[in-house]
């Protein structure tokens, strides 16, 4: 379905182009005139428009390609991954991590990583999260692994005590929660 038919609920209609002199009156010959160069005006600044819309969108879009067996950069961001820790100050941590080897293709847009097995990130991932490396350094950086014996270990242990609160036109509660191998302060 068009636009159009999406609003109005009906087809678009029919637009036969008008010629000149078809009828006999000169006001409405002039008139039926007058709005075909409207809507060749209005057609040709369409097509403009539509031009630059494809070219502002196809500015930065590349193409990227990787061989099985290729070394990449992995982009990962530790507050949507829940499997990895946060750093203090975020923009400080690495904007990629590895280099990593290729293992397969997985579709047309997504690879499979030989990932460490302590990292416990699905090896699966998208083509715009991957960096070519050119040259494999000494060391790899390995994202911060969420440890599960560290004292900043996520899992409650129980409720102590909830409120309730006003956020703008709405009341919303709240829970203070003892964290496990945390002190109750």
């Amino acid at each position: 379905t068009t636009p159009y038919e999406a609003l109005y609920g009906q087809p678009l209609p029919l637009h036969l182009p008008y010629v000149s002199g078809d009828f006999g009156m000169e006001e409405v010959d002039r008139s039926l005139v007058t709005r075909e160069l409207k809507f060749q005006v209005l057609k040709f600044h369409l097509t403009m428009s539509q031009q630059r819309m494809v070219e502002q969108a196809n500015k930065h879009r590349y193409d990227r390609q990787f061989q099985v067996g290729d070394w990449v950069y992995l982009k990962v961001q530790p507050y949507m991954q829940l499997t990895l820790s946060t750093r203090h100050f975020t923009k400080l941590s690495f904007k990629y991590y590895g280099p990593y080897q290729l293992l397969e293709k997985v579709g047309t847009v997504a690879y499979k990583l030989a990932l460490p097995s302590q990292l416990l990130l699905h090896p699966t991932f998208h083509v715009s999260l991957l960096n070519p490396c050119y040259e494999v350094p000494a060391n790899v950086n390995h994202p911060p692994i969420l440890d599960s014996s560290s004292p900043y270990c996520p899992y409650p242990a129980k409720v102590l005590d909830r409120r309730m609160i006003q956020k703008g036109n709405k009341a919303v509660v709240q829970f203070l929660i003892q964290w496990e191998q945390l002190p109750e302060d």
